[in-house]
């Protein structure tokens, strides 16, 4: 390979390392030729033959010499590449030999690396201070809520990060059609904040217009849109200042990248700072509404919060009450077969731990129900009547009047109508159910409010002629936040009445339908009458011998009560599910008493026993379950079964439960 061309004044390295070659070994060779031809000795055959050996290697020498310095030439070509002319270097200057051209292009070589390397070092720290600066404007975009300080900061982080003399930022407002600047800086008078311009004129309004990002004066001005998925909300504005070796005067391919991935960010971030200034717009405009509606949405909250711990605690103890009934049932049976003192003491302390551990089930399940009302104070329903009445005027009369939409008020007060409880929930109670009549005849009509006792229960009803409810609304009238009067309402009404209602430990009744109005009927204890207990007083002695139906969808439950109940001398068939258990009645088999689980999948226990009521009036239903306890039963619920027995069951209370029940013939 030839080396390359030589600039004028120097020389080659082939050249040069001939030069130093014959310099260092053909000089001093010929000296000792010289030397021996004077003494004479240089004809001797010893002699010769050494000069000859000498030359050889001299030349052998030369010759792997200049192969290593040809491939030092050639290193020095590839490293200065085709088409480039080797410059004059001091480096390359060798004494007595001058310039050499291999060893000034390698010098040249090394340079330009370095160079490269300088320059490539500061792209990556511009590139490094502009991650940075990404990091920064997103932090303060998630930390600073206000929208006009928030746009002053991104603008002068971006402005500071890019260079840039002047900058703005404007936001588009698609009602009016016009772009409006909300963040200024550097001096410009052109576009002062709170300057608008309309959408399509200038370069910013046809970036805005067009959505995409515009250059001009050689690139250092440059117009960017902000953009929310395909929404184009604003337009920044950034311009370079004078040029300098530093700055020079033009956005770099990496400002621009930079520029459209902070727009990107900035964009979200003025998103989601708009939608919280609308929030707090529209908290601000309901705040009246807010307040009015702020004791109602407490006791919700609370009410609420109380069922979900109740459904919550309810679901667990059913699951820990199954787990319970199994074991408790065995160490009974355990027990029953039992009659050595040494085992029997260890199986009456495990009972006693089961026990002990249903009553932390119940407990909790206490805990998360929602309290009844301390009985402190004495109302009379007829003066909570009268006074919502009274209270209600201008919606019955005066506003009705306007509507020419007359509505008749009946009252109708009962003897002794005395409960207790809280005076002011009790009124609200029954203001909502007066609203909410007046709303369902809004061309007037009858309301009749009626209060009577019964049987230990203090009754009040309000009752419309109005637009009724259909099955589905009715279904789900007393879901929170189920509401059918569009934006005016809010769903609180009849959920935080049940609320409290419940807190009184009474029931509340809606019937209606469709075009036939509704009534809302209340029931609450009379005071010093409970509710019935979860359980009645156990009995020692074995009821007599039944044919008992058992219906569990928990296999081991299932088993554990069949072999207490065998065991204490009756007969006992069984069902997995509701189904099952109608199938084998349907098929013949005729049972003394039906004993079915609550919460079952298919057919729940409520719903065998109203299908076992209407098919087989005569035959006893009982409950066994873990879910709920007796004092939560309907009365139409209650006058499907004829006991309850609370999981994990004893063989006492199975015992008082069918002492009553006689084999039917």
């Amino acid at each position: 390979m030839k080396s390359a061309q030589s600039p004028a004044g120097s020389v080659g390295l082939r050249e040069a390392a001939s030069v130093v070659f014959a310099l260092a070994t053909l000089l001093p060779l010929l000296l000792v030729v010289l030397v021996l031809h004077r003494s004479g000795a240089l004809w001797s055959f010893e002699a010769q033959i050494s000069v000859l050996l000498a030359v050889t290697l001299a030349v052998l020498g030369f010759v792997v010499f200049r192969l290593m310095v040809g491939r030092v030439a050639q290193l020095a070509g590839a490293l200065v590449g085709p088409g480039a002319s080797a410059r004059q270097s001091d480096g390359a200057v060798v004494p007595g030999l001058g310039r050499v051209t291999e060893i000034g292009q390698i010098g040249d070589a090394f340079a330009r690396m370095l160079d490269d390397l300088r320059g490539s070092t500061e792209r990556l720290e511009d590139l490094v201070f502009k991650l940075g600066a990404l990091n920064e404007i997103v932090e303060l975009a998630a930390r600073v809520p206000n929208m006009p300080q928030l746009l002053a900061l991104v603008l002068e982080r971006t402005m500071r990060t890019v260079r840039a003399a002047t900058g703005s930022i404007m936001l588009l407002d698609r009602h009016r059609g016009v772009l409006r600047v909300v963040a200024a800086r550097g001096g410009s008078d052109d576009a002062p904040v709170g300057a608008e311009l309309p959408l399509g004129e200038g370069v910013a309004g046809k970036v805005a217009q067009v959505g995409e990002a515009t250059l001009v004066d050689d690139g250092a001005v440059v117009w960017l849109p902000i953009r929310v998925e395909d929404r184009i909300i604003g337009v920044v504005n950034l311009a370079k200042g004078a040029a300098s070796p530093i700055d020079p005067r033009a956005f770099s391919p990496m400002d621009l990248q930079f520029l459209s991935t902070l727009m990107a960010h900035v964009a979200y971030a003025l998103e989601n700072a708009r939608l919280l200034e609308d929030a707090r717009l529209n908290t601000e405009r309901l705040q009246t509404v807010v307040e009015d509606l702020r004791t109602a949405q407490t006791r919700l909250v609370e009410g609420e919060t109380v069922r979900a711990l109740g459904q919550m605690a309810s679901g667990m103890a059913h699951h820990l009450n199954n787990l319970l009934a199994v074991v408790s049932g065995r160490l009974q049976l355990l027990l029953l077969r039992a009659h050595d003192p040494a085992l029997r003491k260890p199986l009456e302390t495990a009972e006693r731990a089961v026990g002990d551990a249903a009553e932390v089930v119940r407990r909790v399940l206490g805990f998360s129900a929602a309290q009844p009302v301390p009985e402190t104070i004495r109302v009379d329903l007829n003066e909570i009547a009268a006074d919502v009445i009274e209270l209600t005027r201008p919606r019955w009369q005066d506003t009705a009047q306007l509507r020419q939409a007359m509505v008749d008020i009946r009252f109708e007060p009962g003897d002794d109508v005395v409960v207790v409880g809280e005076p002011a929930p009790l009124r609200e109670v029954l203001m909502n159910l007066v609203l909410n009549a007046l709303d369902a005849m809004p061309d007037g009509g009858c309301l009749a409010i009626r209060t009577w006792t019964e049987e230990g229960w203090v009754y009040c009803s309000v009752g419309d002629s109005g637009l009724g409810m259909s099955a589905d609304t009715r279904q789900r009238a007393l879901e929170p936040f189920f509401t059918t009067k569009g934006p005016k309402g809010v769903g609180l009404g009849l959920s935080v009445t049940l609320g409290v209602v419940q807190r009184h430990r009474g029931e509340m009744d809606i019937q209606s339908r469709e075009g036939a109005g509704t009534t809302v009927t209340l029931r609450i204890p009379r005071p010093g009458v409970t509710p019935p207990p979860d359980t009645v007083p156990l009995t020692p002695s074995p009821a007599a011998p039944l044919k008992i139906l058992v219906v569990d969808d928990e296999p081991a439950v299932l088993e554990a009560l069949t072999d207490t109940l065998v065991e204490d001398g009756h007969t006992v068939l069984r069902a997995a599910s509701g189904r099952d258990a109608l199938a084998l009645l349907d098929g013949g088999e005729r049972v003394d008493v039906v004993i079915t689980d609550l919460g079952m999948p298919g057919m729940t226990g409520w719903e065998l026993a109203r299908a076992l009521r209407t098919r087989w009036p005569d035959l006893p239903v009982g409950l066994i379950s873990g879910w709920t306890s007796s004092a939560d039963f309907s009365a139409e619920e209650a006058s499907h079964v004829a006991f309850v027995v609370a999981k994990p069951y004893t063989l006492g209370a199975l015992r008082t439960a069918l002492a009553p029940l006689r084999p039917r013939r």
